[in-house]
């Protein structure tokens, strides 16, 4: 299904002193509940496409399923010119266990997430490698396959799994997190592993980010922005490397670099901004003190 969009809008373009009206059709973003075994659980900011997959991934990246079989039904209730989409999800374990304490994320539009970002989690291990090359070509696949969207229409972001030859899956939406919640959806109803693989995305990588990315054992994130510092320290934590500000023939590797396939420096004990004894704390606190902000709603 195509991108949804809004009807044209009229607006004021101006170069210099000179003002032309206009006119362009916007992204359009729209509110999903998702409900699960008949209860009511978080209602999303998003991007009103791909629902079911954006469903099923968020359930996955939430640690509620391992897999799409896991799922008896799935039925998305509403349409595109609806405020508001339901998205009810029949599970094949009707005693299932829905993570209750959400944690507002720094998402545009609002993400939500149920990971505790101080849980200790085991270092990935994979031995997949790329070459500075693969990393450019997929970062400049990722933005052809948003060009036309892009002119069209602008306003979202996009992410995408590759094998480090090929895009496999491609997302936008107007939340970045949800991109990746699409991604893993999809990559579950369709069959297509994600371990080994690479994510790249559009937009900064944060913790809530990084997160996703080993939930789905990714060892490689590209962005075309830049890292946050504590997704950095985690990322040094759990072997995951990001390539941050890809463009053109140019990045900056800011952890693991040793999935380059180049000789790089080490660079994992420089600047790395959180001591390992202050990361529970900083996590906690910047739980605590809602630093994201956005929109969310959760309903026990």
């Amino acid at each position: 299904m195509g991108y949804p969009s809004s009807p044209e809008f009229t607006y004021q373009s101006c170069l210099g002193n000179s003002v032309m009206p206009s006119r362009k059709r916007m992204t359009t973003e729209a509110l999903c509940t998702i409900e699960v075994n008949g209860q009511s659980w978080v209602t999303l900011l998003c991007s009103p496409h791909d629902l079911d997959h954006l469903a099923v991934g968020f359930l996955f990246d939430a640690g509620v399923i391992e897999s799409a079989a896991e799922v008896r039904d799935i039925r998305v209730i509403g349409g595109f010119k609806e405020l508001e989409t339901l998205v009810q999800v029949d599970l094949r374990c009707q005693k299932a266990s829905l993570p209750s304490n959400p944690t507002l994320t720094s998402g545009c539009s609002g993400g939500v997430t149920f990971f505790d970002i101080a849980a200790k989690r085991s270092p990935l291990v994979s031995n997949v490698k790329v070459k500075p090359e693969q990393v450019y070509d997929a970062m400049d696949q990722l933005m052809l396959a948003q060009t036309q969207l892009h002119h069209e229409v602008g306003g979202f972001h996009s992410a995408a799994l590759s094998d480090g030859h090929s895009l496999l899956i491609v997302a936008h939406d107007v939340g970045r997190h949800n991109t990746l919640d699409k991604i893993a959806g999809t990559a579950l109803c369709h069959g297509i592993p994600t371990r080994d693989r690479l994510l790249v995305a559009t937009g900064r990588i944060s913790t809530e980010m990084l997160a996703k990315a080993a939930r789905m054992k990714v060892p490689i994130v590209i962005s075309r922005n830049s890292p946050t510092g504590l997704a950095t320290h985690l990322a040094r934590e759990w072997r995951i490397m990001i390539a941050g500000y890809v463009r053109g023939q140019k990045m900056h590797v800011y952890s693991t670099e040793d999935r380059i396939a180049l000789p790089l420096p080490d660079v994992s004990s420089i600047g790395s901004g959180y001591p390992q004894q202050e990361l529970p704390q900083l996590a906690r606190a910047r739980s605590s003190a809602g630093e994201a902000r956005g929109y969310w709603t959760s309903q026990a």
